[in-house]
């Protein structure tokens, strides 16, 4: 009995890692990895596997922020270009098994609930939260501070612009986000210049 304590206390120590919480059972490719400060990482999270793409083969590297954290079960892939990323910012917050695709970018402050799916090189801007299950299409663009409903499908095409909460399969534009917009002190200016900025991000994607 005692023996299986130990080996249970073992298992869910986290180690300090590079200035990080890291658990013993996660699993970095560090030579593909670039990673910040104040990031808890769980177990059996993964960072730096392959590229999940039939056709093109992993290239490039992951680079992370500062004082993300990442549940267990995560997963973020390695991008299919040289000259790309995978990249996430700083305060993400990662529930359990999350996958983030190759190429992928994630701003600052963004959630993402238990079994997100993110498809290939989708762009989520800053403050957005997704809903559990949420499953969104390659090459989308998600804007600031919306939100994404559980079981919610982002299929091509969707214009999810910033500061609303969408729902369903497949999403609709639902109302105002109102109570998430006063959160995070955003008002109506500052709302414009991150539908500017959304538009921005939408031409130089295409």
């Amino acid at each position: 009995m005692k023996l299986k304590k130990n080996i249970l206390k073992k298992m869910l120590k986290y180690k300090l890692i590079k200035g990080n919480k890291i658990h013993p059972t996660a699993i970095i490719n560090w030579s593909k990895v670039i990673l910040g400060k104040n990031n808890i990482i769980g177990p059996y999270v993964v960072i730096g596997n392959h590229a999940q793409h039939p056709k093109k083969k992993s290239f490039g590297k992951i680079r992370i922020g500062n004082n993300n954290i990442f549940n267990e079960y995560c997963n973020i892939h390695l991008p299919t270009k040289l000259s790309s990323e995978t990249f996430v910012g700083n305060d993400n917050y990662f529930m359990n098994s999350t996958t983030v695709d190759h190429d992928c970018t994630i701003e600052d402050n963004v959630v993402l609930s238990s079994n997100v799916i993110l498809g290939g090189n989708v762009y989520i801007m800053k403050g957005a939260q997704l809903g559990i299950k949420t499953t969104i299409h390659q090459n989308q663009t998600i804007g600031s501070y919306t939100m994404i409903g559980m079981n919610s499908v982002i299929t091509k095409n969707k214009n999810i612009i910033p500061g609303y909460i969408f729902y369903g399969n497949t999403v609709k534009k639902i109302k105002k986000n109102i109570l998430g917009l006063k959160r995070n002190n955003i008002n109506s200016d500052l709302l414009k210049k991150e539908n500017i900025r959304f538009k921005k991000l939408l031409k130089f994607r295409k």
